[in-house]
This record gives structure tokens, C-alpha cells and sequence, in this order.
């Protein structure tokens, strides 16, 4: 073998080496992109709809001050980042009891949701909700409580409920900014002077978590005609306090 031939050999063999090098790297990042790269994706949307879900928190107390403070305007910027947000008619609730002989009515509806891919954020009824694909929770609690006044020997139960009833039908996707207003439109707050039986029918995709609220608050649950989207609950015997404010909100 002559000195031009080794020549050539070397030659060869660090040219298929240098392909061998470069295909292990090709390899390398197309199994990094791959497989990592939906892993950043999720990781991304997770910290996303976590800082919606902030927002939302937001909202709830800016709605607390426009519709119980009765403060005029509240406004609030959320990044959509591909998300969704709308204000729907899709939930409601009615509160009913008697009064003497007068049977009275409260009603509230509207709900404001978030949905980035297959998860709901949703502010309905004063309270926060959030829902994946295999379930839902709540986030922060309605403002439907109860407490008890002790008079001697006598206990009085007391059930307080405030209902937000969302005025609007606007709805925005896409990744920019939206402004997020809330305006006060008017109260309506009602106090029997005496005990009464008091029961609320609740239509909502978030039914399961009302149940579990609600009892947790000394409702009763009617079981037989309750649903995995509708609810009856009541509690008797209680002094009520009960509000409906309607808030006008638009999203822009």
C-alpha cells in the first residue's frame, strides 16, 4: 500500500466519521425536541391557566366591591394566550321561600368562563370554579354562609346569601389583551322579619361542588331530583338575609 493511499483511507474514515457525529446529533436533538418539547408545551400552559386562574381570583374581589360595596367601576387587563373568555347565560340560581302567605323569588344567572384548551376557569354565583377533563373543584367559596344567634335558651339560625346575577354576552379569543370591565347596576336585599324555610334550585356544570358547599353550610340536599348539572337544596327554619346585584360586565 503506498504512502497515497493511506492518504485516502484517513481521508475516507474521518469523513464517515464526521457523518456518524453529525447523524448522533441530528438523533439527539430530534429525540429532545420530540419528546421534550410537548413536555415544555404542557409545562407552559399549566403556568398559564395558573395566572388566569390568579386573574380570576382578581375578579371575584373586584366584583365583591362593585356588587356588595356598590363601587361604581371596576377594570382588570387578562392576557388571553390563546385562551377563551366569555360571559354566558349558562348557570342560574333561584332562591325561594314563603313569607306569611307570599311565596318569594330571587333569582341570579350569568357566569363568566376561561377556557384554555380543555380547562375551565369560571366565576359563577360569587364563587370560583375550575374544571379539567376529569373533574372540577372549587376555588374560592360563594358568599352563601350561616351562623347562629343565641338568645337565653333560644338559638337562631341565620343564612346569608348573595347572589350575583352577571349582566353581558360578550366573548373574546385569541392572544392579546382584553379589558375586563364590571359595572354596578342595582341591589335588591330582602329580610323576612321571622324564620323561614328557604330552598335553592342551582343549574350548573359545577352542580357536584355546590352540593359539597352547601352542606358543608347546613343545607339539606335533595338527592332524588338532584343532578350532576342541577341542584335543590334547603335549610328551615333559619332567618334569611338574601341579595340579588346585578353587575353589567363586557369584555373588550
Amino acid at each position: 500500500m503506498t504512502q497515497k493511499d493511506d492518504r485516502n483511507d484517513a481521508a475516507v474514515a474521518e469523513t464517515i466519521g464526521f457523518i456518524y457525529i453529525f447523524a448522533i446529533v441530528i438523533l439527539s436533538m430530534s429525540l429532545i425536541y420530540v419528546m421534550g418539547y410537548p413536555m415544555l408545551q404542557s409545562s407552559m400552559d399549566e403556568s398559564i391557566f395558573e395566572s388566569a386562574e390568579q386573574s380570576f381570583i382578581v375578579i371575584q374581589s373586584d366584583m365583591k366591591m362593585v356588587a356588595f360595596d356598590q363601587v361604581p367601576v371596576k377594570s382588570l387587563q387578562i392576557q388571553l394566550q390563546g385562551a377563551t373568555i366569555s360571559v354566558t347565560k349558562n348557570s342560574n340560581i333561584t332562591i325561594e321561600y314563603l313569607d306569611g302567605t307570599l311565596q318569594n323569588v330571587v333569582t341570579g344567572e350569568g357566569e363568566i368562563e376561561y377556557q384554555k384548551n380543555d380547562k375551565y376557569l369560571t366565576y359563577e354565583n360569587g364563587g370560583v370554579w375550575k374544571r379539567y377533563p376529569d373533574g372540577s373543584i372549587m376555588v374560592s367559596s360563594p358568599r352563601i354562609y350561616n351562623s347562629t344567634y343565641v338568645e337565653g335558651t333560644t338559638i337562631t339560625n341565620i343564612t346569608t346569601i348573595g347572589v350575583v346575577s352577571i349582566q353581558g354576552g360578550s366573548s373574546v379569543g385569541g392572544k392579546g389583551i382584553v379589558t375586563f370591565s364590571m359595572k354596578y347596576n342595582e341591589s335588591i336585599i330582602k329580610t323576612p322579619n321571622h324564620t323561614v324555610d328557604v330552598t335553592l334550585r342551582i343549574n350548573s356544570t359545577y352542580a357536584p361542588e355546590w352540593k359539597n358547599y352547601l352542606e358543608s353550610r347546613g343545607f339539606d340536599i335533595d338527592t332524588a331530583n338532584s343532578t350532576d348539572s342541577s341542584l335543590i337544596a334547603w335549610r328551615n327554619n333559619t332567618m334569611l338575609v338574601v341579595g340579588r346585584h346585578l353587575v353589567d360586565v363586557d369584555i373588550t
